[in-house]
């Protein structure tokens, strides 16, 4: 390819062209497959975000404020402005941080979190306009490998993902408002300019974590709404002057501006990594040696024997977020903590998403106990050893030592068909009001959506 050739506009009008242009035909087997996993996936996490009791304040707002009944809050029984919908439902989903995410794109795999506001923001679009199984497919596989395209051409991946949240919105949005290539560009435009990342909220224990999320959803619709209203864009919001990629890339495009485009049409991109925990991905090495610890003890000693839990991670991991020790006994702060992960493992056995709620851990002292007895710090790395590891070390109160080192994992292997039922099945009785009956409908339904007439056979039994 030629700089010339390929000059902005060119690269984001193929990228238009092509969300505009892919059908169901268009995508491999593989693409099906692990859409209908994820699916379901994420709409565990829908039931499972619905036990969040911080989300209420939305819930309240939304109902309160009433408006155009055009979408459904799922779970709650009532229907908002879509607008308003989606950003709940978006919310509700990412609450646990418990979703899909990662692209993988030309052998790589890119740290993303954008299926938690397409999939949510699908179903709800899905009821508001009636869709086939097949196309509701289509619909967010081609905004996925728009979005992960789009990732692979900067140079800085992490956290940047995270604007490119709405503009996976505005692209799966407009397949639903019949717009054209230029009317999705400029839809595009107001969702690139206006996106939202959600900062430090990792960091600072602040429900902007998931807020992003459902206020990314919601600019992808006014970003539409304005395109289809006749609003003008800009002429490359990705790679032109001050465009989001190139902002972010020291004004210059990227060695991979010409790469991104390969394959444009004919494969496609999406996320594809499961999280076996409701933690960050990093932390599921540190959650399996807890795990092995755990059963090396078991039956020999009990909880109240500990003396102490070490938490390390080896010297090659950088400090983030996840090394910051425990310090309220919140879900946030539970999500997004190592030490807590951890012991949450050694005390219950598993990490499950009635065990994080503030709730929940407010009113088991013994489990806070135990994370104030542990420690989060760094081990040397044996000689001749560079792969980045988590080790977890328990000292009981005789002296006696348990520990097991695990490597760390960043990219999970895909799970089987039943380990993805079981996850969906956890949250379901998590949630605790779904009919069985309609439990294996989802399930069965989610399993074969490609083959549905109407989207609404599945969002009807989401609807509380």
């Amino acid at each position: 390819m030629s700089n010339e050739r390929y000059a902005p506009p060119k690269v984001t009008d193929l990228l238009c062209k092509t969300v505009v242009n892919t059908k169901f035909e268009h995508l491999s087997d593989w693409n099906v497959k692990c859409f209908k996993d994820r699916l379901l996936d994420t709409t565990g996490c829908l039931f499972g975000g619905a036990i969040v009791k911080d989300n209420q304040v939305l819930t309240d707002l939304l109902y309160r404020w009433g408006g155009a009944g055009e979408a459904p809050v799922f779970l709650h029984g009532f229907r908002t402005p879509l607008p308003n919908a989606v950003l709940l439902n978006c919310v509700t989903t990412r609450s646990n941080d418990y979703g899909s995410m990662a692209f993988k794109i030309f052998g790589e795999t890119l740290p993303s979190h954008v299926g938690e506001t397409l999939i949510p923001l699908n179903l709800t679009l899905a009821d508001a306009y009636g869709v086939s199984g097949a196309d509701f497919i289509a619909h967010n596989v081609a905004a996925e490998d728009m979005t992960a395209r789009l990732l692979y051409s900067l140079r800085r991946r992490w956290p940047y993902d995270m604007l490119l949240v709405s503009s996976a919105a505005a692209a799966l949005t407009s397949r639903y408002y019949g717009l054209d290539a230029a009317q999705t560009k400029a839809a595009l435009s107001y969702a690139a300019t206006n996106s939202t990342d959600p900062a430090n909220a990792y960091y600072d224990y602040s429900q902007e974590f998931k807020y992003h999320n459902g206020e990314s959803a919601r600019c992808g619709i006014m970003s539409c709404e304005l395109a289809k209203g006749g609003w003008s864009g800009l002429s490359d919001p990705y790679f032109g002057h001050w465009g989001l990629a190139v902002r972010n890339d020291n004004d210059e495009l990227s060695p991979n501006y010409e790469k991104c485009i390969e394959g444009l049409g004919t494969e496609y991109f999406t996320e594809g990594c499961f999280k076996r925990f409701p933690c960050g991905i990093p932390n599921t090495g540190a959650c399996i040696a807890a795990m092995k610890v755990r059963r090396q003890f078991e039956g020999c000693y009990k909880l109240a024997d500990i003396s102490r839990v070490d938490v390390d991670r080896s010297g090659n991991i950088r400090y983030n977020y996840y090394a910051a020790p425990f310090s309220s006994p919140t879900q946030i702060n539970a999500l997004f903590c190592r030490q807590f992960n951890v012991c949450c493992v050694l005390y219950h056995g598993d990490i499950r998403i009635e065990y994080i709620q503030s709730e929940a851990l407010q009113s088991t002292p013994e489990l806070l106990e135990l994370v104030q007895k542990s420690t989060s710090g760094v081990c040397p790395l044996p000689s001749g050893q560079t792969d980045p590891f988590f080790r977890v070390r328990v000292t009981m109160k005789d002296g006696a030592v348990f520990e097991d080192a695990e490597p760390a994992i960043f990219n999970t292997s895909y799970p089987t068909q039943e380990e993805i039922i079981g996850k969906f099945r956890k949250q379901v009785q998590a949630y605790g009001k779904l009919p069985k009956a309609a439990e294996e409908k989802i399930i069965d339904l989610a399993l074969h959506i490609e083959t549905l007439s109407d989207m609404r056979e599945y969002t009807s039994l989401l609807m509380g």
